[in-house]
């Protein structure tokens, strides 16, 4: 946060239905923008994903970094 910048990352209620991702920036503690990040569940989706999108964990394995996802069919 050398710039005063801070990145996060969060969950909301899409269509006060599911639970859903979402990215957001925290700049100087005075503007703060959001936005959906639909990566994630665009990739749970192809899986049959259709609830909530709940806790995830970040993990490494091997030389690759891998994300653990609670979601509910």
């Amino acid at each position: 946060m050398p710039d005063g910048t801070v990145e996060l990352t969060g969950q909301h209620r899409a269509r006060c239905a599911t639970d859903r991702e979402l990215r957001a920036t925290l700049k100087d503690f005075t503007t703060w923008h959001a936005s959906l990040d639909r990566r994630l569940d665009r990739a749970l989706d192809s899986w049959g994903v259709r609830g909530d999108i709940g806790d995830r964990s970040l993990f490494q394995l091997g030389p690759h970094r891998q994300t653990l996802t609670e979601s509910q069919q």
